[in-house]
């Protein structure tokens, strides 16, 4: 038994120690030898079921681990590596950064996430912070540096504020809208609207994703995106990684025949003054936006940049929705 008695003046500790192929591995100091022989023993049990962590892995602090996470993510898209640093920067590290992995505790999380929310955060920005820490401790139970996550089924406090509702355009006020808008890049207004693009969709169009059989439509296979980092653009895949085709409306298929024409099939279909993708930014200020949305009465109003299933406003017409041999193909507008 490897229980060891530490006597130092007229105090007495136990020592136990915990060996794995011939070196220590473990040892911990209790003031009751019966506490000591419980914990070896369990140690043991442990390691002999291949369920044992060295505690000392997870003495080093949260700031420390983040490196080794960062570069195990290189599989996960831009966007969402951008945005757990984002949070890793501005929330978790201060908070965290300089705390031991074991010291963490379930505790410890519920609170900040409830001080998140206190301080004006969405819950669904809440769940994002508090996804981006749980996928970190979730590493270091990978790695052997922790038993368990603890921020694994932290529940998110009720009453915080509710996620933008979306704004939705009639046909009416979307003809109104492309009016109002000025330029050679206002047309792409109709686009959006009637085929329910988001704008890294539409930004990733090439002249060969325009598709004439069974019928004129657009093949989204990537988009165009905005590092939030310093917003420079990139290519990405899919949103759900799978191309899917959505229908040409008769007044939006005018608008992409026309930028389509003549040009090859590796072309940006909606580029830039230079050439390249274009970027949602440049768009608005080149088609003055602000102004546009403010003439219709709609100054909040912003293209769609999350997925989900779009409803029309009580008494508005829905653009045409032609089928195809895929089925049904919807068309949501602006929101």
């Amino acid at each position: 038994m490897s229980v060891q008695r530490i006597i130092r003046g007229e105090t007495l500790r136990y020592r136990a120690r915990v060996k794995s192929h011939g070196r220590e591995v473990a040892t911990r100091v209790f003031e009751r030898k019966r506490d000591a022989v419980a914990w070896e023993q369990d140690q043991r049990r442990a390691l002999r079921s291949g369920v044992w962590f060295d505690p000392r892995r997870g003495r080093i602090p949260l700031s420390a681990l983040h490196p080794e996470w960062s570069r195990s993510r290189s599989a996960v898209k831009r966007k969402t590596r951008e945005a757990d640093e984002s949070a890793w920067r501005n929330h978790l590290e201060p908070r965290f950064g300089a705390a031991p992995l074991a010291t963490i505790t379930r505790a410890q999380v519920a609170h900040w996430v409830g001080g998140l929310v206190e301080s004006g955060c969405s819950t669904a920005t809440a769940n994002r912070y508090l996804g981006t820490l749980r996928s970190m401790l979730a590493f270091a139970v990978a790695d052997g540096r922790l038993a368990r996550n603890v921020a694994t089924g932290v529940p998110l406090p009720r009453g915080a504020k509710v996620r933008r509702e979306g704004q939705f355009l009639t046909v009416d006020e979307l003809h109104a809208l492309t009016a109002a808008a000025t330029g050679r890049y206002a047309e792409l207004v109709t686009v959006l609207g009637l085929c329910g693009l988001r704008w890294g969709e539409l930004a990733g169009l090439r002249v060969g994703d325009v598709v004439r059989v069974p019928g004129p439509g657009l093949r989204l296979q990537r988009a165009v995106l905005a590092s939030s980092h310093d917003g420079s653009l990139y290519v990405a895949s899919h949103k759900d990684r799978r191309a899917r085709t959505v229908p040409l409306p008769a007044a939006a298929h005018e608008v992409v025949e026309r930028w389509a024409d003549g040009r090859a099939a590796d072309e940006w279909l909606f580029a830039g003054p230079e050439g390249g993708p274009l970027s949602e930014s440049n768009w608005k200020r080149s088609i003055g936006w602000s102004r546009a949305t403010a003439a219709i009465g709609r100054p909040t109003l912003r293209p769609r940049t999350t997925s989900g299933t779009p409803r029309l406003p009580s008494g508005s017409v829905p653009a045409p929705t032609p089928r195809s041999s895929n089925g049904s193909w919807g068309t949501p507008p602006l929101r």
